[in-house]
Order: structure tokens, then C-alpha cells, then sequence
């Protein structure tokens, strides 16, 4: 088999990256939740929006670098080619994962895509303000956590934050003493 018969590969690996990631990119978030914060005291741990655009970017960019590959007639530009696929794959996915908010029982956690990861006790609170869904508006439901230094950070209050955790967070801030605004 030479080196053009070889080429095909890239377009069958491109297949099945299509096929199979809609499928990864909708069970990592589970699995990392799990992996990273599944201790007896997890309030909940929140895996933001972009996460999951950038598991998807991460499986679009090795595609692109497949088919670059198949039209290629180097075989060192496709193994740099291979190579930059791999890390770029690893990089993207990896800022995806690193991307959440974790509300433990005893501190909140936010990890952004871009900035540093902080983590405050539910003591440092100034405000929370739950925004509920408006039809007319057609606005996601949505929590803004405000902290004594500044600090803001808001995610959305549907899907994974059901009712329980919506207790346990109106729980917290009331026995804490902190102004809770609901609209």
C-alpha cells in the first residue's frame, strides 16, 4: 500500500471524529463533574456554556487538520500537520474542561475560560440575585453571586441547578445573613 492509498485514512478518521464527538461533547461534562467534584458536601457543580463550544471547537480543529492532511502531498508537513492536531485538540479540550462553577458547602469555586480560577467562602458574599425566566423576554434563569471585594460571577439557575440546590443556595444566604434579590 503506498503513500495516496494511506490518504483515505484521514477521511474515514474524519467520519468518525463527526459521528463520535456530539457524543463526547455531551458526556464530558458528566464525567468531569464526577471526577472533580463528587464529595458528600458538593452543593453543585455547574460545567458553564462555553465549555461545551470548546469541546466542540477542539474536535473542529482536528478535522480541519485531517483534511488538510489528505490534500497534502508531504509527509513531514502531515506529520507537523498531526502534531499541531494533537495539541491543539489538547489545549482546546482542556480549557473546556477547566471551565465551571462549583458551589460546595463550604466555598464557592468560579473557573472562567479566560482569567484566574478564585475560590471565596460563602461568608465573603455581598449579594446574590436570582432572576427568574421571562417568557416575554424569553431570559434564561439566571444566578449572580457579587462578593465583598468585587468579585462578580453569574451562572444559569436551570437544567443542572434544580430544586434541591436551589434551596440549598437560598438556605445558605439566608442563614448568612446576605440581601437576596429574586425577580
Amino acid at each position: 500500500m503506498d503513500y495516496t492509498e494511506d490518504k483515505s485514512k484521514f477521511w474515514i478518521f474524519s467520519l468518525l471524529l463527526l459521528i463520535i464527538a456530539p457524543f463526547v461533547i455531551m458526556l464530558t461534562p458528566m464525567i468531569v463533574s464526577v471526577t472533580l467534584s463528587d464529595t458528600p458536601d458538593k452543593v453543585v457543580f455547574i460545567p458553564k456554556g462555553t465549555s461545551m463550544m470548546m469541546y466542540g471547537l477542539a474536535f473542529a480543529v482536528v478535522i480541519v487538520f485531517l483534511c488538510a492532511m489528505y490534500f497534502s502531498k508531504s509527509k513531514m508537513l502531515n506529520m507537523l500537520l498531526g502534531f499541531m492536531a494533537v495539541v491543539g485538540f489538547i489545549t482546546i479540550f482542556s480549557l473546556g474542561v477547566q471551565n465551571y462553577v462549583y458551589l460546595h458547602k463550604d466555598f464557592i469555586k468560579n473557573n472562567p475560560i479566560l482569567g484566574s480560577k478564585v475560590e471565596y467562602q460563602w461568608e465573603d458574599l455581598a449579594k446574590v440575585t436570582h432572576e427568574m425566566y421571562d417568557e416575554k423576554t424569553n431570559r434564561e434563569e439566571n444566578y449572580i453571586f457579587e462578593f465583598k471585594d468585587g468579585y462578580t460571577f453569574s451562572f444559569i439557575g436551570s437544567g443542572i441547578v434544580d430544586g434541591k440546590v436551589k434551596s440549598e443556595i437560598y438556605q445558605k444566604v439566608m442563614k448568612l445573613e446576605v440581601p437576596y434579590d429574586e425577580y
